[in-house]
């Protein structure tokens, strides 16, 4: 963890965690590394394609998952002292690199209206995506998602490898949250306090004395 006065910094080898303590902002930033991949019949990525399908997902997700949760802070500290009636916002961001990745991104060029199974690796830091995750798809009868967004959520700590007491994906019958069906993490779009459990346990380390709580989120 590297301090710099008012500003906290975690990097581990899934995301970077910043705690910008004078905006009242949290910023987790994963850093991707694309292996752009074909099916056959379809045509070979140009570089305005996969330009496209980053700045996409990166709005995407961004909208999906930022700005949604607002957190405070408590405990003995100075900054829990002083910044207790503080709101933070917690926000995502991908970052497209060729080196020094989180994450190995695998994304398929498939037909449109076509399935191929997206999945995320916890372990191995692998994401597995298709150019059909970026559209919103009834998963459920008029239950709608973003195959993405449900993606990102592994991948900032949605996994049953990511922790003790994590949990994964909810539409499995040995989920406590399966009947959830709106759920972000099930067959929906919407998201629960528990999604960011990881990102929590991982901001209260960062800090002596200080614990981050929800406060809200919608």
């Amino acid at each position: 963890m590297i301090n710099t006065g008012p500003i906290y910094s975690s990097k581990t080898d899934r995301m970077d965690i910043t705690i910008d303590i004078p905006n009242s902002t949290i910023f987790i930033q994963q850093k991707w590394k694309y292996d752009w991949k074909n099916l056959p019949k379809t045509s070979a990525w140009t570089y305005t394609e996969k330009k496209a399908f980053h700045n996409q997902a990166d709005r995407l997700l961004w909208q999906q998952w930022s700005s949604h949760f607002i957190l405070n802070c408590t405990g003995t500290s100075n900054i829990a002292k002083n910044y207790n009636t503080s709101n933070f916002k917690v926000n995502f961001d991908i970052k497209w690199v060729l080196t020094g990745e989180h994450w190995n991104v695998n994304v398929k060029k498939i037909k449109k209206g076509t399935f191929s199974s997206s999945s995320v690796s916890w372990n191995s830091r692998v994401i597995n995506l298709d150019t059909e995750d970026l559209i919103y798809t009834e998963k459920r009868t008029n239950i709608y998602q973003f195959p993405l967004s449900h993606e990102f959520g592994h991948a900032i700590g949605n996994s049953k490898y990511a922790a003790k007491g994590m949990h994964a994906d909810e539409y499995k019958a040995s989920s406590k949250f399966n009947l959830d069906y709106t759920s972000r993490m099930n067959a929906g779009s919407e998201l629960r306090e528990r999604h960011i459990d990881f990102i929590l346990l991982n901001l209260n380390k960062m800090i002596p004395n200080t614990t981050f709580i929800i406060n809200s989120f919608k």
